[in-house]
């Protein structure tokens, strides 16, 4: 019996809407009731095998060593450093927010909402000062970006992720004078692989096109040598990479001339993703219609404005999937450095465990790192989705 306000739903759907989806969604055939009940066995399993004894470890390990965690080495007395680049990232994530989103983001309440949640927890007042600071600075700069016009505002955001990445170096390591120098050996924990995953995105993405429409140019020399270029790289582990980098390259030059491992570990993690861009770059290239080419040669443009003004606009909007894998990609990537000394996010908690007093925290590192791991894996995968939406990407099979 069909329901008399609205045909399309019976009466059992209307009077009982919970028990109605519930059973023709968990327990509609035989397939389904299977399938629910192994998963209600799976979900009991993570519960009480996994969930549970979580809770019932020593997390003690995670607080003495939070410092370690997020900053590893850096001078106490400089922290103030890197929350400046913590404020400075919070204030452009939310007028990046106010430009691509088409209503107000929860997930900014959310952030804002951990971020004065943890002035409750047992940190400094100095660090609590700086919780609050970024939780505003966030939600403020969401809602003063309305004061300024859309086109201003996108060349405002635009500026300032550019200048993100020398901005971060120039205060992280400092100049001298009222920025003292801070050398990269004391980098360590989460600064450390934020700032070599963040760098290598950053570098990547030019460089890899660049070598994309090297491989693709008429003049064979440069053809022959992006394409060898990004087949050898592509042809060896980044661990490789990364060993070469650390071991062979101070053999091979003067002493003076050898650049620190900070720089030989970032310049192998750009070149490696560089060559996977380039690929990713070449494939949206070649997804783009000879006609486009052709109206733009028609209408006099030259072969400069024709790549920058009206092909590499539409492969940037096809490439948002693939650019966001390669992100989460590099982010991950950087715990390799940690074979070759650095003490990032998985050299710290190696450093951590091997300490006596805390031999039996491991499980608890692991879990506290790999938690932040996908923290901003997650995030990158939901900003791209946002931004998507906002670009009009379809991205429903079929369509």
């Amino acid at each position: 019996m069909k329901n008399k306000l609205n045909p399309f739903l019976s009466a059992e759907e209307v009077k009982h809407p919970t028990l109605f989806w519930v059973r023709k969604n968990l327990f509609s055939s035989v397939g389904n009731v299977i399938l629910t009940l192994i998963s209600f066995f799976l979900i009991y399993l993570l519960i009480v095998k996994g969930a549970l004894p979580l809770l019932k470890l020593d997390w003690t390990v995670i607080k003495a060593n939070m410092k370690l965690i997020f900053t590893g080495s850096y001078p106490m007395d400089q922290l103030w450093r890197v929350w400046i680049l913590v404020l400075y990232i919070a204030i452009f994530f939310g007028l990046t927010f106010r430009v691509f989103s088409i209503k107000t983001p929860k997930l900014i309440f959310i952030i804002s909402g951990i971020l004065f949640a943890f002035c409750f927890l047992e940190f400094s007042v100095f660090t609590k000062v700086f919780f609050v600071l970024t939780a505003s600075l966030l939600v403020g700069s969401y809602f003063l970006g309305s004061l300024v016009t859309k086109r201003k505002l996108t060349q405002v955001i635009g500026l300032g992720w550019v200048l993100l990445m020398p901005f971060s170096f120039i205060i992280i390591r400092g100049f001298g004078g009222f920025l003292p120098i801070v050398k990269p050996n004391l980098w360590g924990g989460l600064l450390l692989s934020l700032l070599i995953s963040l760098t290598s995105i950053f570098l990547s993405l030019p460089i890899g096109l660049l070598l994309a429409l090297g491989r693709r140019s008429k003049m064979k020399f440069i053809r022959v040598v992006c394409t060898v270029i990004i087949e050898v790289v592509r042809g060896v582990p980044l661990i490789t990479i990364l060993f070469i980098g650390y071991l062979i390259l101070p053999m091979a030059l003067p002493a003076s001339w050898t650049p620190s491992v900070f720089i030989r570990a970032l310049a192998g993690v750009v070149m490696f993703h560089s060559a996977y861009m380039a690929e990713s770059f070449r494939g949206g290239l070649q997804g783009i219609s000879v006609t486009q080419y052709e109206a733009a040669k028609s209408l006099n443009i030259g072969t400069v404005k024709t790549m920058f003004l009206i092909i590499l606009p539409q492969v940037l909007k096809r490439m948002i999937p693939i650019l966001v894998n390669s992100f989460t990609s590099a982010l991950k990537d950087t715990s390799l450095i940690s074979i070759i000394g650095m003490l990032d996010l998985i050299g710290i908690s190696t450093s951590i465990v091997s300490n006596p007093k805390y031999l039996t925290g491991s499980a608890q590192v692991l879990f506290f790192e790999g938690l932040i791991y996908f923290i901003l894996c997650f995030s990158i995968s939901k900003g791209s989705m946002v931004l998507e939406k906002r670009l009009g990407i379809n991205t429903k099979v079929g369509m």
